[in-house]
């Protein structure tokens, strides 16, 4: 793209800020928690209006069932929503050369959070946003549209070969929109995905892998009080499991256990005779892996045979391999720093804990960049903000990616 243009489009960008987050604001004070389904269905047809200018067709794709264990330890099925998307495909378009841009529509806050509405304030000056979802992930869906909205107005819109997913599952593990990336995947030369940059602007480019054990640990009940010796506590062998797998922290370095959940217990006169705990690991690589995997079975073997009379089922597992930068991700990660210096936007690599479907999709073989959305800190906390003036800026870097892969004519099969 010639300086002028992309200058040009800069300047449009950054002149609609405030249409940003006024948009943002409406899209974060619907709640779209990843188990509040009429939130989600809410959130669908606000984003099929919001896309609606870019004149492309809506596809909204099924997802199927999942599997879980809930709060009882009974098993069930559990739906979600749709997956969104648009595909653009210019009439002079490279065929074999197409784009994927993606990222997730739920949040974490549920239904019942009490945060649940967006507000602005200022800091030494600086423009914020706080408000459940405002980077992770909506102010990326923001990012991404005005992108898109931009590469109408000045890019050659005939030439470009890309496809547009928004989902509804990222922050549970994508337990059923994984089976859509890998149907998917070898369709994509290279997927951009709209999570938050870190507070200071660093893109991320190596991920944790990360999964989630659910353990039910079943007792005996009884009277609390005539019967109580005849009863087994689950709730207490559950906490002995607990601090059992806590004490694998710093046994290993980077791999955690957090013990994120426990749930046991109804009336307090009667000995419990079920509880769950919830686990979630971060791993490194492969052998963390194995490693972790192999811990969490050592301790569950361990408390099934030292206590018979109670029980231990383990359910789950590592549902995301560690993203890892392999040769073609280095290109692309390259081609970003190239245009991100001709915006004035030095570019910066850290490494994160968390994970995203950056994970999954590498994992399918799609080398991707996965932070293209806003800066901001704080998501998964009620302090959750945005920086505001990230939304057109990062728009523009996004816009000048987006004419990169297009234009870049190197054979990635080399590579």
């Amino acid at each position: 793209m010639e300086t002028r243009i992309m200058e040009a489009a800069r300047t449009w960008l950054i002149a609609h800020q405030d249409t940003m987050r006024d948009e943002l604001i409406a899209l974060c004070n619907l709640n779209s928690s990843s188990d509040n389904l009429a939130g989600l269905a809410t959130v669908e047809t606000f984003l099929e209006e919001y896309f609606s200018p870019l004149g492309l067709p809506i596809q909204k794709l099924p997802l199927p069932v999942f599997a879980v264990q809930d709060d009882y330890g009974n098993a069930a099925l559990q739906s979600t929503t749709h997956a969104l998307r648009w595909d653009w495909v210019g009439e002079q378009a490279t065929p074999d050369r197409r784009l994927l841009l993606t990222i997730h529509y739920d949040t974490v806050y549920g239904k019942t959070d009490p945060f649940q509405r967006c507000v602005s304030y200022e800091v030494e000056g600086e423009a914020r946003l706080r408000g459940p979802g405002v980077i992770d992930a909506k102010g990326g869906i923001v990012v991404m549209r005005w992108a898109l909205m931009a590469a109408m107005r000045f890019l050659k819109p005939s030439s470009l070969n890309m496809t547009v997913i928004l989902t509804p599952d990222e922050e549970i593990g994508s337990p059923a929109s994984t089976s859509l990336w890998k149907e998917i995947a070898p369709d994509y030369q290279f997927a951009m995905l709209y999570e938050p940059t870190l507070a200071d602007g660093a893109f991320v480019h190596t991920r944790k892998g990360t999964g989630t054990y659910t353990l039910i640990v079943r007792g005996k009940a009884a009277h609390s009080g005539r019967n109580f010796h005849q009863g087994k506590n689950a709730i207490v062998h559950a906490s002995r499991v607990a601090i059992q797998i806590d004490a694998l922290n710093n046994v290993r370095p980077g791999v955690t256990f957090n013990v994120g959940r426990i749930r046991g217990g109804d009336a307090v006169n009667v000995v419990p005779d079920m509880c769950v705990v919830r686990v979630n690991v971060r791993v490194n690589d492969d052998d963390d892996r194995i490693w972790a995997e192999k811990k969490i079975q050592q301790v569950v073997d361990l408390f099934q045979l030292s206590e018979v009379d109670h029980s231990i089922a383990l359910h789950g597992g590592i549902h995301s391999a560690p993203k890892t930068v392999n040769k073609p991700t280095e290109h692309w990660m390259r081609e970003l720093e190239t245009v991100a210096a001709v915006l004035g936007q030095p570019v910066t690599w850290r490494a994160s804990g968390g994970a995203s479907d950056g994970n999954k999709l590498a994992g399918f073989g799609v080398p991707n960049l996965d932070t293209f959305g806003p800066e901001g800190d704080a998501l998964h906390s009620d302090k959750e903000w945005v920086r505001v003036a990230s939304l057109p800026t990062k728009a523009a870097l996004s816009l000048a990616m987006i004419d990169r892969f297009h234009t870049e004519r190197e054979c990635l099969a080399s590579m």
